[in-house]
Parts: C-alpha cells; structure tokens; sequence
C-alpha cells in the first residue's frame, strides 16, 4: 500500500469538543452497514461523539494533495443557531507539537541550527541548577528525552486571554530547577521542551515563532485558517465549549499561553492539509521526514 493511501486514511481531522453526552445506540436495533464513504465517516464520528461526550465533531480526508471528503456532526452551540460549517475552529492541543518540530526541522535543513547541538548554543540564557543542562540537545527537546521535569505549564491555560507569561517566563522557572534524568536518557513526555523549542526557532530565525510558522509552513501550503491566540482572526469561529452536560453556558475562548506546546487553533481541513505534507517532500526533506519518525528512545 502506498504512503500517500495510507495517509490518507490516517489523516481525518477530528475533533471533540468536550460536553454533551449523546445518546446510545439502540442495542435492539441495529443499525445500517454504511456502504459509500462518506457514510463511513459520519458513523465514525458519531461514534467518536457518543464515546468521548462532544457537542461537536467536524472531520476532513486528505488524500493525494486534496481535501476529498469533510463534514460534520453534532452542534456548533447548544444554545446559538449556527451550522456546523466548513470554517469552524477547534484548539488543536498538542497537535501543535507537530508543527513546532516541523519549525526546527525546517530551520536545520536551512544550516541555521543543528539538532545535536547544545540548546544553549542557540539561547545562552538558558540555565539550570543541574549543571546537566549542558547536555541537552535541540533534538531532545522534540523527543522528549530532555530530562526536564516539564511542569512549567500551569499558568498556560487561560480563558479569553493571551497572556504568554508561561513561555516568556520559562527560562527564568528553569533557572532554579533540576533534571528529573540525565539528558537523552529517555523519553518522557514533557511540555516545556517544545515551549523550549518555540524560543530556539525564535532565536535562530529573528522572528515571532507563530510569524515563521506562517511565513515558512501555512503561507506557502496554502493554509489559511490556522491561528495562535495573539492573531487576528473572527473568535466566534471557535465552536463552543462546556464545562459539562448539565450546564448549557458556554465557556470563555479557551486558549493556551505556550503556543508551540498546544495552543494553535485550526479547521479540520486545514489541519488534515498539513498531515498532508508530512507524507510527501512538499514541505520537509525525505531525510527530516525520516528523523521524525525515527524512535530516539529504542
């Protein structure tokens, strides 16, 4: 089977937005084998919906360098009479990872980094009160096997509020800190070595980390309907979320103050349409594509 017909069946934006709980499926009835596509999708996002409780699921298909298939299911509000729309924004949440190490990747295939260097090569400001630190490379940032503790993101998550305290005050957090393990040891996920990242790629490019991303990933891929919180860009977009099923006010945008940790916004389309372009060359070299899927912890 081919990577771009294996990526195409992989690359479905969906997204749950979590709240209300749908009701089940009769046991006594079943339902229709779906036959064409199309149809195979909504019952997997039905199904999607049901098992993780979302008011609102919408999907897209990528398959050789196109959006094929999209749509939708459930409510963009429970109380707003609004469809479900192609141009509906979700938080992609950690998502965004994948772009940040497409970021650095980029930079190195550019001669402007190199990922085993020292991080401190690139911000000597970073310090630690483990003389390890050192050792930790650009690489195990985006690997997770930097040995940081990677719990400096509890003023990250906001509502209604781009404040980027979280990310700007990092280094200053870091400086009393200790590593949990000797760099490169193993992978353990960990949020602050992609906020890390998001400071290198500023470092080395001269440029607001969300300016590069757009000027040398979504500009020229044609992706148009991907945002950090700071952009400008119409927030009713942004389908509702709930605190529970009980409670129909919706809450306050949510947004995320490490934005190359988590905090991009994006359509199913857009985000299905940069999977896309990590299954061909388009956008990295096959030798990036091939250290992104290397396993660094095996």
């Amino acid at each position: 089977m081919k990577l771009k017909r294996i990526c195409s069946a992989v690359l479905a934006g969906l997204f749950l937005v979590p709240a209300l709980a749908l009701p089940a499926l009769a046991a006594e009835e079943a339902p229709a084998q779906p036959q064409t596509l199309e149809e195979k999708a909504l019952q997997a996002v039905t199904l999607a919906a049901q098992y993780g409780g979302a008011d609102s699921v919408r999907y897209a298909l990528w398959e050789d360098g196109e959006i094929t298939l999209q749509g939708g299911y459930g409510v963009y509000s429970r109380t707003e009479d609004r469809a479900l729309t192609e141009d509906i924004l979700y938080g992609i949440g950690s998502v965004s990872k994948t772009y940040t190490a497409a970021a650095v990747l980029l930079l190195a295939e550019e001669g402007k980094l190199e990922l085993e260097a020292p991080v401190t090569d690139y911000l000597p400001e970073f310090t630690m009160a483990d003389p390890r630190y050192r050792d930790i490379t650009v690489r195990m940032l985006l690997d997770h096997s930097s040995g940081l503790m990677g719990d400096n993101t509890r003023s990250a998550f906001l509502f209604d509020d781009q404040d980027t305290a979280a990310a700007d005050d990092l280094l200053e957090r870091l400086s009393t800190q200790r590593l949990k393990a000797d760099p490169g040891a193993y992978s353990v996920y960990c949020n602050d070595g992609f906020t890390l990242a998001e400071l290198v790629v500023e470092a080395v490019s001269g440029m607001d980390f969300m300016d590069y991303v757009r000027q040398a990933i979504l500009e020229p891929a044609g992706l148009t309907n991907t945002y950090a919180p700071g952009d400008d860009f119409d927030t009713s977009r942004l389908a509702r979320t709930y605190a529970s099923a009980e409670d129909d006010r919706a809450l306050p945008q949510d947004t995320v103050g490490i934005v190359a940790t988590g905090g991009l916004y994006a359509t199913a389309a857009d985000l299905a349409s940069f999977g896309g372009l990590l299954c061909g060359t388009e956008l990295l070299s096959q030798d990036s594509l091939d250290l992104m899927n290397t396993d660094w912890a095996a």
